[in-house]
């Protein structure tokens, strides 16, 4: 319905409106690993008291991303985006006022079930929006805003926590993604692919399609009839067409979210473990998150010229070879400069392949089960964040050397499952004219 059409001011506006969104689920997402360390001085808990927190949000995550897919097929993709918003805002606000490592724990699970289904609505949201040409840097653009959110995090980390406190550092990570839903409320539009599958919104969608810019908007709708089944049920994503992709894509992103989730909540703590200053803790995450907003960006426009398959396996080849490199490295502040140069390689090329996995599933899924095989696939990867909170204690207890080379098998076994996808994103040679 869009696609050969320019990119219009509407659709940018959008595309910024849905990064800020992912932007907050970012700095939600990674404030509890990167207050760890001030949690572990004031409180004196263990690396297992840290793990079951961190379990706790994932298995949140891990509900929020099948209830988020769930939401955004059923009554739209802006619905689901404002959920998710308001339910980790106010949970991570109220986390401020715990006195007990369980109340964190409730509250990180209460977290989890409105951050682990933002980034696979979002990036519904923008593919539904964007021209399948700039389509795959899109929704690149929208996922790494994780990261953005994480180096946004880290500095604010540096800032809040040795002056106000990790107290203050919640209150604040709360109350701004609340005040932002009113922004979020009136600004964002619905889905038009949403749209045309109910009738009764038929002028709403008419709208949208004037205001992006289409220049026979009523034929568009005319030419494309409404979809026969508006409800898609979860067994469809293992009809006998798309099973390998809906297996495969659920399997990489699992070991994907592994790896993030092992950084974005372990990393501070093995760095502090071994010597490290708490600054020094947030600089190592700060810079494993810039590499990956530069990977993810210039890895969306690799994939929309030369197509995500080559792209992702030379990133993934990449990344491993990293981990190996840093695990046979002495972890010591005395080498902290080269530590933070290889984290930040590490970013620009694991980080990324994690991104561009929701553009590959956008393109991989058709539109009437989008938002549920791309929440399916997401909790698949929160499976996998848990998993890394209940090995991430071990690991960390085990050294620099047992982390990074469990991460270097991980990125081996998901770039396994990702040749294993059929449907990758083509190259721009061999996609077909619209």
């Amino acid at each position: 319905m869009l696609d050969g059409l320019p990119i219009s001011g509407f659709q940018i506006a959008l595309l910024v409106m849905t990064g800020m969104a992912v932007v907050f689920d970012g700095i939600d997402n990674q404030i509890i690993g990167l207050a760890a360390p001030s949690l572990i001085s004031e409180w004196r808990i263990s690396t297992n008291a840290l793990g079951l927190i961190f379990g706790a949000g994932f298995a949140g995550m891990v509900l929020g991303t099948l209830i988020g897919g769930w939401i955004g097929d059923r009554f739209g993709r802006r619905s689901a985006l404002l959920a998710g918003i308001i339910a980790f805002g106010a949970a991570t606000f109220a986390t401020g006022f715990t006195q007990s490592v369980t109340e964190i724990a409730v509250l990180r699970m209460i977290a989890g079930l409105g951050l682990g289904g933002v980034p696979g609505t979002a990036a519904a949201l923008i593919a539904e929006y964007m021209p399948s040409k700039y389509r795959p840097a899109a929704v690149s653009f929208g996922i790494i805003c994780v990261a953005i959110g994480g180096i946004i995090g880290g500095f604010a980390a540096s800032v809040i926590l040795p002056s106000l406190g990790w107290r203050w550092f919640f209150y604040i990570g709360g109350a701004l993604p609340l005040c932002a839903t009113v922004l979020f409320y009136w600004g964002l539009p619905e889905s038009p692919s949403f749209l045309l599958s109910r009738p009764h919104r038929r002028s709403e969608l008419l709208r949208i399609l004037e205001r992006v810019g289409h220049p026979d908007p009523q034929g568009a709708i005319s030419r494309i009839p409404p979809e026969t089944h508006v409800y898609a049920p979860i067994a469809d994503l293992f009809s006998p067409n798309i099973r390998r992709d809906t297996l495969a894509l659920c399997a990489a992103l699992f070991f994907g979210l592994f790896l993030i989730y092992s950084m974005f909540n372990w990393a501070p703590t093995l760095l502090f473990s071994n010597g490290f200053a708490l600054p020094q803790t947030h600089a190592g995450l700060t810079a494993f998150n810039i590499g990956g907003v530069i990977g993810s960006i210039a890895t969306g426009f690799a994939m929309t010229r030369f197509g995500s398959r080559p792209v992702l396996a030379l990133l993934g080849s990449m990344a491993a070879l990293i981990c190996i490199g840093l695990a046979l490295s002495p972890l010591s502040p005395d080498y902290a400069k080269p530590l933070l140069f290889a984290l930040f390689v590490f970013g620009l090329t694991g980080s990324s392949v994690q991104s561009t996995i929701y553009a590959v599933a956008s393109n991989a899924f058709p539109t009437r089960l989008r938002a549920r095989g791309i929440g399916l696939m997401a909790g698949a990867g929160r499976l996998g964040a848990v998993f890394s909170a209940i090995g991430g204690a071990t690991l960390v207890d085990h050294g620099g050397s047992a982390f990074f080379g469990a991460l270097a098998v991980v990125l081996i076994l998901e770039a396994i499952f990702l040749a294993c996808v059929r449907n990758h994103i083509r190259a721009a040679h061999l996609r077909p004219a619209p």
